[in-house]
Protein backbone atom coordinates (compact mmCIF):
# COMPACT_ATOMS: atom_id res chain seq x y z
CA UNK A 1 0.00 0.00 0.00
CA UNK A 2 1.10 3.70 -0.65
CA UNK A 3 0.50 7.06 0.75
CA UNK A 4 -0.03 9.64 -0.98
CA UNK A 5 1.79 13.08 -0.45
CA UNK A 6 -0.11 16.13 -2.19
CA UNK A 7 1.93 18.22 -4.22
CA UNK A 8 3.00 21.70 -3.03
CA UNK A 9 4.61 24.50 -5.75
CA UNK A 10 6.45 27.08 -4.14
CA UNK A 11 7.30 29.45 -7.18
CA UNK A 12 9.95 32.66 -7.15
CA UNK A 13 11.97 34.53 -8.07
CA UNK A 14 15.98 34.48 -7.75
CA UNK A 15 17.86 36.92 -9.86
CA UNK A 16 16.75 36.62 -13.35
CA UNK A 17 15.12 32.96 -13.06
CA UNK A 18 11.84 31.27 -12.27
CA UNK A 19 12.14 28.88 -9.68
CA UNK A 20 9.46 26.13 -8.93
CA UNK A 21 10.28 23.97 -5.57
CA UNK A 22 7.85 21.13 -6.11
CA UNK A 23 7.36 18.44 -2.99
CA UNK A 24 5.52 15.50 -2.72
CA UNK A 25 3.32 13.68 -5.59
CA UNK A 26 3.57 15.03 -9.24
CA UNK A 27 1.37 12.68 -10.93
CA UNK A 28 -2.33 13.04 -12.44
CA UNK A 29 -3.66 15.14 -10.07
CA UNK A 30 -1.00 17.50 -9.17
CA UNK A 31 -0.23 18.04 -13.38
CA UNK A 32 -2.69 20.55 -14.70
CA UNK A 33 -2.07 22.73 -11.16
CA UNK A 34 1.86 22.60 -11.72
CA UNK A 35 1.51 23.21 -15.96
CA UNK A 36 -0.94 26.14 -15.45
CA UNK A 37 1.08 27.98 -11.96
CA UNK A 38 4.49 27.64 -13.76
CA UNK A 39 3.58 28.46 -17.35
CA UNK A 40 1.68 31.61 -15.68
CA UNK A 41 4.85 32.79 -13.91
CA UNK A 42 7.25 32.15 -16.93
CA UNK A 43 5.99 35.77 -18.16
CA UNK A 44 8.35 37.07 -14.80
CA UNK A 45 11.28 36.47 -16.88
CA UNK A 46 12.06 37.31 -20.58
CA UNK A 47 13.21 35.34 -21.98
CA UNK A 48 12.82 32.71 -19.31
CA UNK A 49 14.75 31.28 -17.38
CA UNK A 50 13.17 28.33 -15.05
CA UNK A 51 14.53 25.82 -12.84
CA UNK A 52 12.01 22.93 -11.18
CA UNK A 53 13.33 21.73 -8.25
CA UNK A 54 12.12 18.31 -7.95
CA UNK A 55 14.37 17.26 -4.24
CA UNK A 56 11.40 16.55 -2.55
CA UNK A 57 9.18 15.15 -5.17
CA UNK A 58 8.22 11.42 -3.90
CA UNK A 59 6.14 10.29 -6.98
CA UNK A 60 6.68 11.07 -11.04
CA UNK A 61 4.27 9.47 -13.34
CA UNK A 62 4.21 10.20 -16.71
CA UNK A 63 1.42 13.11 -16.55
CA UNK A 64 3.83 14.86 -14.54
CA UNK A 65 7.00 13.76 -17.34
CA UNK A 66 4.80 15.01 -19.81
CA UNK A 67 3.82 18.49 -18.00
CA UNK A 68 8.23 18.72 -17.77
CA UNK A 69 8.26 18.25 -21.48
CA UNK A 70 5.06 20.69 -22.26
CA UNK A 71 7.31 23.32 -19.67
CA UNK A 72 10.51 22.61 -22.06
CA UNK A 73 8.68 23.63 -25.07
CA UNK A 74 7.08 26.66 -24.18
CA UNK A 75 10.74 27.58 -22.67
CA UNK A 76 12.78 27.10 -25.35
CA UNK A 77 10.19 28.27 -27.95
CA UNK A 78 10.42 31.63 -25.73
CA UNK A 79 14.13 31.43 -26.14
CA UNK A 80 14.90 30.35 -22.63
CA UNK A 81 16.08 27.73 -20.89
CA UNK A 82 14.88 25.09 -18.62
CA UNK A 83 17.16 23.12 -15.91
CA UNK A 84 15.47 20.40 -13.50
CA UNK A 85 17.36 19.88 -10.54
CA UNK A 86 17.70 17.55 -7.41
CA UNK A 87 15.82 14.63 -8.86
CA UNK A 88 15.89 11.20 -6.09
CA UNK A 89 16.59 8.07 -6.65
CA UNK A 90 13.17 7.30 -7.45
CA UNK A 91 12.82 10.03 -10.53
CA UNK A 92 16.25 9.84 -11.41
CA UNK A 93 15.60 5.68 -11.97
CA UNK A 94 12.22 7.10 -14.19
CA UNK A 95 14.28 9.87 -16.53
CA UNK A 96 17.27 7.08 -17.15
CA UNK A 97 14.52 4.58 -18.45
CA UNK A 98 12.68 6.77 -20.25
CA UNK A 99 15.51 8.48 -22.05
CA UNK A 100 14.50 11.77 -20.32
CA UNK A 101 17.79 12.17 -18.81
CA UNK A 102 19.21 12.73 -22.09
CA UNK A 103 16.31 15.31 -23.38
CA UNK A 104 16.64 17.58 -20.16
CA UNK A 105 19.98 19.66 -18.41
CA UNK A 106 19.54 18.06 -15.17
CA UNK A 107 21.61 19.31 -12.50
CA UNK A 108 22.31 17.81 -8.71
CA UNK A 109 21.21 20.93 -6.64
CA UNK A 110 18.62 24.29 -7.36
CA UNK A 111 21.77 26.39 -6.57
CA UNK A 112 23.82 24.74 -9.33
CA UNK A 113 21.16 25.31 -11.81
CA UNK A 114 20.11 28.77 -10.76
CA UNK A 115 24.22 29.97 -11.40
CA UNK A 116 24.88 28.42 -14.30
CA UNK A 117 21.33 30.19 -15.99
CA UNK A 118 21.86 33.35 -13.85
CA UNK A 119 25.69 33.55 -15.22
CA UNK A 120 24.35 32.49 -18.39
CA UNK A 121 21.70 36.06 -18.56
CA UNK A 122 24.75 38.47 -17.69
CA UNK A 123 26.69 37.13 -20.48
CA UNK A 124 26.74 39.18 -23.38
CA UNK A 125 25.79 37.20 -26.74
CA UNK A 126 28.40 36.42 -28.97
CA UNK A 127 29.06 38.05 -31.78
CA UNK A 128 31.54 37.97 -34.51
Amino acid sequence: MTSEQALSISLGLQGPCVIARLTGDFDFGSAAEVRDRVTKALDLTQPPLLVIDMQAVSVCDSSGLSVLVYLHKAVTASGGRLLLSGLNGRCKHLFAITALDKFFDIRSTAELAIAELSEAAESPPFTD
